[in-house]
C-alpha cells in the first residue's frame, strides 16, 4: 500500500506498476490509466485495501527485505523512494528497496505457489525493466515468497531492446495524455525470456530422428574437415587450381581456397 507522500510523488507519472498495460496491449487497463493521468471524473480508483494479494504483499514486504539483507549480506537503502528518470520527468518508479552492493532495485513479491516461478518472473518483467530504466541499473533483484517458504531471489538482467520499446510506447502514451487524445492499444510485446531451464527431449520424435542422424554423420563430417585442411595445406603456392581423384581445389585472387567435387 502506498503512503500519501508516495501517491503525491507518483501523481501524473508513468510508473513501473502502470507501464505493464502498455506492453501487454491491455485496452481496458490503458484506458483506465489514461483517465487517471488526465484527471478525468470518469476514473474510479481501485480500492486496493480490499485486494488480498496486495494486502498480503504489503504485510510481508518488510520481512522479505529483512531476509534479503540477512541472506545476501547487502545493505539496503532507498526503501519506498519514488525515483524520477533524469531525462524523462514523466517516468518514475517506486522502489521497495535498493541493494547498495549490487546497485540495483530490489522488488518484493508474495505468491501463493500455484504457478511456476518462471510465470511470476514473466508477469513482473515490465515492472522490473522499467525500474532498471528509471534508475539506470543493469539488473533487478526479485525476491519472491512462495506460499509460506523463505524468499527465493532471482537477479533479472536489463533488456535494452525491451526497454526501448517501453520508452517508445511511454512517450506516445504521455503525448496522448498531454493532448487529451484517446490512446490506442498496441499489440502485446513478449516479456524478455530467461533461458535457464533444462528440458529432456528424449520423447520428442523430431528431436530423436535428427539427433540420431547427427550422431551418425558427425564422425564423417569431422573426418571430411580434417581431410580438407590437409589437402589445402599441400596445394602448391603458385597453383590457381589443383585436382585429382575426384576433387579439386581452386584459389581466388585473394588467396582463399575452396574444395569441391571435381566436375567432368
Amino acid at each position: 500500500m502506498l503512503s500519501p507522500e508516495q501517491l503525491t510523488a507518483r501523481r501524473g507519472k508513468l510508473t513501473a506498476s502502470r507501464v505493464a498495460a502498455l506492453m501487454r496491449g491491455d485496452a481496458k487497463a490503458i484506458l483506465d490509466l489514461w483517465l487517471e493521468l488526465t484527471d478525468s471524473p470518469e476514473f474510479v480508483p481501485e480500492d486496493l485495501s480490499k485486494v488480498w494479494p496486495v494486502r498480503l504483499g504489503s504485510a510481508t514486504e518488510s520481512l522479505n527485505l529483512d531476509w534479503y539483507e540477512m541472506k545476501s549480506g547487502a545493505s539496503l537503502s532507498r526503501i519506498g523512494e519514488v525515483v524520477v528518470h533524469s531525462q524523462y520527468p514523466w517516468a518514475a518508479a517506486t522502489l521497495d528497496a535498493w541493494d547498495c552492493v549490487l546497485e540495483c532495485p530490489v522488488e518484493c513479491k508474495h505468491t501463493g505457489g500455484r504457478e511456476p516461478l518462471e510465470v511470476v518472473i514473466e508477469r513482473y518483467q515490465p515492472q522490473m525493466q522499467w525500474q532498471m530504466f528509471v534508475t539506470g541499473a543493469s539488473q533487478c533483484a526479485l525476491s519472491v515468497i512462495v506460499g509460506a517458504s523463505p524468499p527465493v531471489v532471482e537477479y533479472i538482467d536489463r533488456d535494452q531492446g525491451y526497454i526501448d520499446e517501453m520508452v517508445g510506447r511511454g512517450l506516445h502514451f504521455m503525448h496522448c495524455v498531454q493532448h487529451r487524445i484517446m490512446p490506442v492499444a498496441l499489440p502485446p510485446v513478449p516479456a524478455p525470456i530467461i533461458a535457464d531451464a533444462t528440458y529432456d527431449m528424449a520423447d520428442n520424435e523430431t528431436w530423436m530422428r535428427h539427433a540420431l542422424q547427427w550422431l551418425q554423420t558427425k564422425g564423417a563430417a569431422d573426418t571430411a574437415k580434417e581431410c580438407e585442411q590437409v589437402l589445402k595445406s599441400i596445394v602448391p603456392e603458385d597453383a590457381k587450381k589443383a585436382h585429382g581423384c575426384g576433387v579439386q581445389i581452386t584459389r581466388d585472387r585473394a588467396g582463399r581456397m575452396s574444395l569441391r567435387k571435381e566436375t567432368e
